[in-house]
């Protein structure tokens, strides 16, 4: 049995038994075999079963929340609003399910000749630890919405929401052997991604464990979509609306206790307001409180892992003695709180271009900020990372704005605003970012695939076909 920690005070919140390399075989079997079943519901059937499964997350809200932070830690007002995020994931492609349709091609008057979208059949989903139960449905519902089997893996840190929306998706007349949650850690996985009779994987998660998902699914050509990780930077020019750009960097790295892909990690500001901008960010910094996520007045929690704690305190140190240290906050002077997992909020400047913390991920609370003198020099900074899922411009010329998105290399890039994400936009990025999009119209081309079909319309052998060397029959 595996434990389950809160971070907050690093109390044993559970305890649950990993999925074995067997049971995730008998899962595979299990949705293997219900699937065609589900396949042939009609999308409004399916739909029908998304919107109940939404109206009881919407009923569970409050105990969502309050199990998501007491196992991940994460702020209250967070954690209620990914429940409600999750339940509208269900209802949108509770939407989608009987929206899917092939085309008709016109390719000549001798032939019909039209597209069939297929569900693959069995699809897997791993998650990370770090948003649990929104990954959990975004996986789950267009993996069902499309016709398809889902086998989910959560990380084994945080397990329980999982768990409950396996519950939720049965109660609300999901085929019990159509979706399983199957816990555990790098065995569970490793079995999973590498079945013979899983026919997709989508992933979210760190780019090394994205590789070796790669590997595993090329023995098979099972097709992958990879969502990794980001070194996302935020540009500031200097005809920006400062307290709204100020606001913006603040929320998109210290939210959530910096534990986002898309953390806005690198802030690049033009020269003419450097020292404006870095000043108001590290009072801002200054001010954050850190503690207790039921706290209303708390402004960020623990790290949700002791080893991420134990990652972006080496961070910090290694940079504090390397460069300088423009601000920090607080740690908790609480003792109930004396065992959880909490990091202070940091800011540093002017850091050498090749220091870790500018070339890696660190998936906490730590920000490095930086200056550049026109828009060349901004693109650079803000591409000089082997990252590139998002990127934030803030400018009131609208014209730079637009030419900087069109150039950055980047998944997504937000101009004037940061941290929008909606089911119905793609997502995903490039480079050590992954491949693949989720949502919108391009969840649509992950979890169907289509077959063509083509009917000969034409008396005889169809034109262009002969034997032995012969010429087009007519």
């Amino acid at each position: 049995m595996a434990e389950v920690v809160s971070p907050i005070d690093a109390r044993v919140l559970a305890r649950v038994a990993p999925a074995s390399p067997d049971e995730v075989h008998a899962a595979v079997r299990a949705a293997r075999a219900a699937q065609p079943a589900w396949a042939r519901r009609t999308g409004s059937e399916r739909g029908r079963i998304l919107h109940a499964v939404a109206d009881l997350i919407e009923a569970a809200v409050e105990e969502l929340a309050e199990t998501e932070t007491r196992n991940t830690g994460k702020i209250l007002s967070d954690t209620r609003r990914e429940a409600r995020r999750a339940a509208g994931s269900f209802r949108y492609y509770a939407g989608w399910a009987e929206q899917v349709r092939g085309e008709t091609i016109p390719v000549g008057a001798e032939y019909h000749t039209y597209t069939a979208p297929e569900p693959h059949g069995v699809v897997a989903g791993v998650i990370p630890w770090n948003v649990p139960f929104f990954f959990a449905a975004k996986k789950i519902a267009p993996a069902l919405a499309f016709g398809n089997a889902c086998l989910l893996k959560p990380a084994e840190e945080t397990p329980l929401t999982a768990l409950r929306l396996a519950g939720l998706l049965t109660q609300a007349g999901v085929p019990e052997e159509l979706v399983a949650v199957l816990p555990g850690g790098r065995e569970t996985g490793a079995a999973l991604v590498s079945h013979p009779d899983v026919d997709l994987i989508v992933f979210t998660g760190h780019h090394d464990t994205g590789k070796a998902i790669a590997r595993a699914a090329a023995e098979h050509l099972t097709p992958v979509a990879l969502e990794l990780g980001g070194k996302s930077p935020q540009v500031v020019f200097g005809d920006a609306d400062l307290d709204r750009a100020v606001d913006a960097v603040v929320l998109g790295v210290f939210a959530s206790c910096g534990q986002m892909c898309i953390a806005g990690s690198r802030l690049v500001v033009h020269e003419s307001v450097y020292d404006e901008v870095l000043d108001r960010i590290a009072e801002r910094v200054r001010g954050l409180r850190v503690g207790d996520p039921f706290d209303q007045d708390t402004d960020l929690g623990p790290q949700i892992t002791s080893a991420q704690r134990d990652k972006t305190a080496q961070f910090i140190a290694e940079t504090r003695s390397a460069g300088r240290l423009v601000a920090q906050a607080a740690l908790p002077d609480d003792e109930r709180l004396r065992d959880g997992f909490y990091v202070p909020p940091t800011v540093f400047d002017r850091l050498d271009a090749q220091a870790r913390l500018l070339r890696e991920e660190v998936f906490g609370p730590v920000l490095a900020v930086s200056s550049f003198r026109d828009d060349a020099e901004a693109l650079r900074l803000a591409d000089d990372t082997d990252f590139g899922l998002a990127a934030g411009v803030w400018t009131a010329d609208i014209a730079r704005a637009h030419r900087f998105a069109g150039q950055v290399r980047a998944g997504t890039v937000w101009i004037n605003t940061y941290r929008v994400l909606s089911d119905l936009v793609p997502f995903g990025g490039v480079g050590l970012s992954g491949y693949g999009r989720e949502n919108g119209t391009e969840a649509a081309r992950l979890y169907l695939r289509p077959k063509s079909v083509w009917t000969s319309l034409a008396a005889g052998t169809p034109q262009g076909y002969g034997l032995g060397g012969a010429g087009a029959a007519g």
